[in-house]
């Protein structure tokens, strides 16, 4: 098996089972029942995802599918920072999962032309069940969008908070390079990136949002490296995790109290009996 595979996959999976759990987190708490059950269909929806992406990994390495998703240490996770982040209010959960969708369709659409034919077919796959979830947050954005000023207002600021931190979805991984050279990504992170920043500053036109949400992000095209190593966005120096804006450092590991907190939950139950079959 290639030794590029496992780590782009799994970073995939972190992605899909951490920003699950949060989504689940409103299971219950929804602003009303209809918008209750649809979030914890979607919260569903992305935790299946990941097991899939899991069971993949654990079909080439001989790993166990449970272990891989809830038996790792926090800073062997992989997902981008964004996923992590607390729900906060109604208006920023709808704006990670609008921009956090947007951003993998792409993802998914570039990973369906993957040479490494059991993540092309899981790709393609997932592109069908995940339209739903595109229709459900761009009709929630329009609806806001075009809605009453304070409503605006909040979905505004919600986007100058999340709007920079999606991009560390593109982040590009230390074994990047390998994927590409061997068809398992059939492009680069920062084509991706890019072709994100113009498909989400058409959007926002269109629903007549200020394109300022993007913050730094628009003033850059691509991901620099710091004294350190490791990558910044822009001009963004120090750590890459406490503060918004500041979301790079999640493909290496690199997580904040965010995390810290929701992995104790997230995996409690199989510390608690790692052996156990579910």
């Amino acid at each position: 098996m290639s030794a590029a595979l496992a780590p782009v996959v799994l970073a995939l999976a972190d992605d899909e089972l951490v920003l699950g759990h949060r989504h689940s987190e409103w299971t219950g708490f929804g602003p009303h029942i209809e918008e209750d059950i649809a979030f914890s269909s979607i919260a569903q929806d992305e935790i299946g995802h990941a097991t899939a992406y899991y069971r993949l990994v654990a079909a080439h390495t001989g790993d166990d599918p449970d272990r891989l998703a809830l038996g790792r240490a926090p800073s062997e996770y992989r997902h981008a920072i964004v996923c992590e982040r607390p729900n906060g209010d109604w208006a920023y959960t709808l704006t990670r999962h609008w921009l956090y969708d947007h951003a993998d369709s792409l993802r998914l659409a570039s990973l369906a032309e993957s040479k490494h034919a059991d993540l092309a077919a899981l790709a393609a796959k997932m592109r069908r069940e995940e339209r739903y979830h595109l229709l459900h947050a761009d009709a929630w954005l329009e609806r806001i969008a075009r809605g009453p000023v304070e409503a605006r207002r909040r979905i505004i600021d919600a986007l100058t908070i999340a709007f920079d931190e999606a991009l560390g979805l593109f982040e590009p991984l230390p074994e990047e390079g390998d994927a590409l050279a061997e068809g398992i990504l059939p492009e680069p992170s920062e084509t991706l990136r890019a072709r994100f920043m113009d498909e989400m500053s058409a959007r926002l036109e269109r629903l007549e949002l200020p394109r300022s949400v993007q913050g730094r992000a628009a003033e850059t095209a691509e991901f620099i490296a710091s004294s350190s190593g490791d990558l910044i966005a822009g001009d963004e120096a120090g750590d890459g995790v406490d503060r918004p804006g500041a979301a790079l450092g999640g493909r290496r590991g690199r997580h904040g109290p965010d995390f810290d907190s929701l992995w104790e939950v997230m995996t409690a139950t199989y510390r608690a009996d790692p052996g156990a079959s579910w």
